[in-house]
């Protein structure tokens, strides 16, 4: 596709390097001469210098010519103004990233008339996926499917776990339940295991589970967290505000410190938690406001390294989840190798929503897939598909006597909406909704898993 970047930030610079890689034609475009000049090097894109919002500059771009135009600067208005000038000019889709609650509110309600096919709010979706985590504590990481009825858990093996060196086939003989083991990361390796694969001290490993039988699961390996009732956040900005928003209407229970009068006020006047106006970084504060007998602890300061010592001193005091938001990407792996396991970032998760959406236009046209999203460290393809009619070799024929391609998993199958962890006995049906988990791009087609 013809995609036009507006803004070579941090965002937009890891869009533009994972897009590339993706065989799209990427234009640039950004006021900062040096910016386009950097990713041009690194990344092998076009770059335009300019206000991404003039005519212009878009016209130059290839605007009118594009697919997709994706608005990225650190300034709402002008990525509202792009996508709208782009539309003007032929751009068939544009995405715009608008942090302004005001305007992400306004935007949401005036989509339709801007023609904006996506608008993010990289706090609310950050806000989002500490959500996902807190009702879900047992997982560091969560990923829906099947429009959230198909779970994909993350966690990580530590090296007294009860699943460490031991085989795939083993595990699932001792625990006696449906289970899948997806992909396990290793040392920066992703891999689809065998039955065969054995688990070794801080593998990440991605498992679908029947909804009913994970907290079963989790218990099983030694790995169970209780569900939170009670969380204590540092930090009061937009990330905590948009985070409040969805703990009002479930049974959490919250405690924000932060520094900040009047975000103190705000919060407080407007959702049903304790606010204390206090520092948050200071240990006397934390044990005074419960830390130790919290069951989530999450910083969302502002400040990546106050919210990752917080989060260090936390895993000292606490049992429960710990939760960390980490806004510079170059951190993330940094603050992983020190034990903060649980990290969200909305850098990170705004550029995997916009490539999300890319993927899915991109493969999507003429083809069954559903959704397309890449975990481990994007080495590995989650893809959905709907079976729309039947196929030879592969519906009604059991799993165990397909030739599937290497490097492939059949992970579910939505089958009436009854969520199926497939055995060798189970068949993929007309109709049917499958979650396939490949190793291999360019996977198209459900008939391109067999050999």
């Amino acid at each position: 596709m013809n995609i036009v970047i507006v803004g070579g930030g941090t965002v937009g610079g890891a869009i533009c390097a994972q897009l590339i890689m993706e065989n799209h034609d990427i234009t640039l475009v950004d006021a900062d001469p040096a910016a386009i000049s950097e990713l041009s090097n690194r990344c092998d894109v076009a770059g335009v210098t300019g206000n991404g919002a003039d005519i212009s500059v878009l016209r130059k771009a290839g605007a009118d010519k594009a697919d997709l135009l994706i608005a990225v600067t650190s300034g709402d208005e002008i990525n509202i103004l792009c996508c709208a000038a782009a539309k003007k000019l032929g751009t068939k889709h544009t995405i715009a990233r608008v942090r302004n609650p005001e305007y992400y509110d306004l935007m949401q309600l005036m989509k339709g008339e801007m023609n904006l096919s996506l608008t993010i709010n990289p706090e609310r979706a950050a806000a989002n996926e500490v959500y996902k985590i807190l009702r879900l504590p047992s997982a560091t990481k969560i990923d829906y499917f099947c429009r959230g009825k198909v779970e994909l858990a993350e966690f990580t093996v530590s090296a007294d776990s009860l699943v460490c060196g031991v085989t795939l086939n083993e595990l699932r003989t001792k625990l006696n339940m449906r289970f899948l083991v997806c992909a396990v990361l290793r040392d920066k390796v992703a891999y689809i295991p065998t039955g065969y694969f054995s688990l070794q001290a801080g593998d990440v490993v991605s498992v679908t589970v029947p909804d009913k039988e994970i907290t079963k699961f989790f218990k099983a390996i030694g790995i169970y967290k209780h569900p939170v009732r009670d969380v204590i956040i540092v930090g009061g900005g937009r990330t905590t505000y948009y985070l409040q928003t969805l703990l009002k209407d479930s049974n959490i229970n919250s405690t924000v410190i932060e520094t900040d009068r009047a975000l103190c006020d705000e919060l407080a006047g407007e959702f049903d938690c304790t606010v204390i106006c206090d520092d948050g970084t200071n240990q006397e504060v934390l044990l005074e406001h419960g830390i130790a007998s919290a069951d989530a602890f999450i910083a969302l300061s502002d400040v990546d390294e106050e919210n990752a010592i917080v989060s260090m001193y936390a895993k000292t005091q606490n049992t429960g989840k710990i939760i960390t938001m980490i806004s510079a990407m170059s951190y993330i792996e940094l603050f992983k190798g020190v034990g903060l396991d649980s990290i969200v970032s909305p850098k990170t998760t705004t550029a995997s929503i916009i490539l999300r959406y890319v993927r899915s236009m991109a493969n999507v046209r003429d083809s069954e897939i559903e959704s397309l999203h890449k975990i481990m460290e994007d080495q590995i393809e989650v893809i959905e598909f709907i079976v729309k009619e039947e196929i030879d070799a592969l519906t009604d024929i059991p799993i165990k006597e397909l030739k599937l391609r290497e490097g492939v998993l059949i992970a579910c199958i939505v089958h009436n909406n009854k969520i199926i962890i497939p055995s060798g006995k189970d068949a993929i049906g007309n109709g049917d909704t499958v979650i396939v988990v490949t190793t291999k791009g360019q996977i198209k087609s459900l008939k391109e898993i067999l050999r």
